[in-house]
């Protein structure tokens, strides 16, 4: 049953609509040209990019005000299929646009207290910046069960205004049933997107308990809904009231997009697992989470094969899962990486039954349990044809402490990108055992981006005049992105190192940064060339010299 209007808020909505006839202010509405119908209603789902929010509000009150029946109905219709984040964006800019209609406002304040308004227009009420007229939009749209009045009804449930918001939440409240189909998925979707709000909290714990009371069937639409904090409480509230299956479960564990779904269908469907049939399927999920989960559940049934064969997969969780369960068996995982890595060489291709996700594991699984000795074995895949294998056996060699120069700088100039970075940051704890010319050759205008840029990282990364010298040398540089590391570089030291850099450049050095910084005295500007000299000592050994 809808709330009733109380007689002040009644006589409040009557009175500017009665001030106005008897003053005679004349007041009048500056709203533009109505837009086209087609526009509009592409618009008022929030699926046309180019119609922003501001510009939807202004036409939704043309529409509103002047549009016929069936045109406000087709609207109406349309913000039904409206998400969360439109809503919350439109009703902001419904606020700011109201000021444009203050005539309309007083036409619409007097037939909410005494007249028929249809959906379109409680809406477009139920979004004025006046909280008396949201509230009479609220006490009227109480009975309806419409997505669009439901999402406002929502709206004010965390309204900023205590009366809104109390009559909202008593609308709520005084439902005899939660709405159903499309507006209970908006309503949960709002609800969660309001959370943050201060007065957010209790309508998205209200819709928390009204999903945990809901039947299957109700509950069961919301499971695939476009909003992923709807699927969450959704599934939260299905898999407490155990209306899951295990096949259905097992499907979302493997399929559904989102984490912290596929995280829970797992766990519930390993603690309801009958057998080692649905915990194996769970083994070819694409997230680790899942694929852990499984694994350990089958470890603690006695199927340490599966641990063995775990030993390969792409991620750290759940190799780390079957590392401990080998060793508990008094086994070593190590070893098992060696016959692996040891079966075919790389530079042929993918080892007979493992995909590159699992030669990846090899490679990987290697550098995290072997020693320093075994880094020949692995020094043979940076040969491999995948880029990320070779790039895991970069990491892998600097897991087992080992990085050697000699093997590693040609692969700065790698045609992925990806291994030139694992290169350079291998290579940025050897600086000193490569020779400055051959990185500074890396740096030539003819090389590619990555190759200077890796290039570039690993000079900077020398003593501290070997990097300003560097800056220096690429600040009118032509490639935009070296020229922005540089300067931004630059002053980063004159902050943060400058001050306490206390050795002195030697003297070929600093008759190379005395022109450098000459040379860039435009771009530097003379006050900053000038704190370069000073903390580099140029202007003392000039001095020095002059003696």
């Amino acid at each position: 049953m809808a709330p009733r209007m109380g007689r002040r808020l009644r006589r409040w909505l009557r009175r500017p609509a009665v001030a106005a006839a008897s003053d005679g202010w004349g007041e009048r509405d500056h709203l533009p040209a109505p837009a086209t119908t087609e526009r509009v209603l592409a618009a008022a789902g929030g699926a046309d990019p180019n119609v922003g929010p501001a510009e939807f509000a202004t036409a939704l009150l043309i529409v509103a005000r002047d549009g016929d029946p069936a045109l406000r109905a087709a609207v109406v219709t349309a913000l039904g299929t409206a998400g969360a984040p439109w809503w919350l964006a439109v009703d902001q800019a419904l606020r700011q646009r109201w000021w444009w209609a203050p005539a309309w406002s007083r036409r619409l304040a007097a037939d909410l207290a005494d007249g028929e308004v249809d959906e379109l227009r409680l809406v477009v009420a139920g979004c004025h910046h006046d909280g008396r007229i949201r509230e009479a939009a609220v006490v009227r749209l109480a009975d309806c069960e419409h997505p669009a009045a439901v999402a406002v009804l929502a709206l004010r449930a965390c309204d900023w205004v205590a009366e809104v918001r109390s009559r909202a939440r008593s609308v709520v409240e005084g439902w005899p049933s939660p709405p159903g189909g499309p507006a209970l998925s908006t309503l949960a979707e709002l609800a969660f997107a309001l959370r943050g709000r201060r007065a957010g909290g209790w309508l998205a714990q209200r819709v928390d308990q009204v999903l945990r009371d809901l039947p299957a069937q109700r509950l069961d639409p919301l499971l695939s809904a476009r909003d992923r904090g709807t699927r969450r409480a959704a599934y939260c509230a299905a898999i407490a009231a155990g209306q899951l299956s295990l096949d259905r479960l097992t499907t979302a564990a493997i399929r559904e997009g989102d984490l912290p779904i596929r995280t829970m269908c797992a766990r519930a469907a390993v603690r309801a697992a009958a057998g080692p049939a649905h915990l194996h399927a769970m083994l070819a999920s694409r997230t680790a989470l899942v694929r852990a989960e499984a694994l350990q559940a089958l470890i603690v049934t006695g199927d340490l094969d599966v641990a063995e064969a775990a030993l390969a997969d792409r991620h750290p969780l759940v190799r780390g899962i079957a590392q401990a369960a080998v060793r508990r068996t008094g086994g070593d995982p190590a070893e098992h990486y060696r016959r692996l890595a040891a079966r075919q060489a790389p530079e042929l291709g993918v080892i007979a039954g493992l995909e590159v996700t699992g030669e990846l594991g090899v490679v990987a699984g290697l550098g995290e349990t072997g020693v320093a000795d075994d880094a020949d074995v692995v020094a043979r895949w940076l040969a491999h044809p995948r880029a990320r294998v070779r790039a895991e056996a970069i990491r892998a060699l600097r897991r087992l402490g080992v990085t050697r120069p000699a093997e590693l700088v040609p692969m700065l100039r790698d045609e992925s990108p990806a291994v030139a970075r694992q290169a350079v940051a291998s290579l940025r704890g050897q600086i000193g055992a490569v020779a400055p010319a051959v990185l500074e050759g890396l740096l030539d205008a003819d090389n590619p981006p990555s190759l200077r840029l890796a290039g570039y990282r690993l000079l900077i990364a020398g003593d501290a005049w070997q990097r300003l010298a560097t800056n220096l040398r690429l600040l009118g540089d032509a490639d935009e992105r070296l020229r922005a590391s540089a300067r931004a570089d630059v002053t980063a030291w004159l902050v943060r190192e400058a001050a306490a850099t206390f050795h002195e450049p030697s003297r070929e050095r600093a008759a190379e940064l005395a022109g450098l910084i000459e040379a860039a005295r435009p771009i530097l500007g003379d006050h900053r060339a000038q704190v370069l000299r000073f903390h580099a000592g140029l202007d003392v050994l000039s001095t020095r010299g002059r003696r």
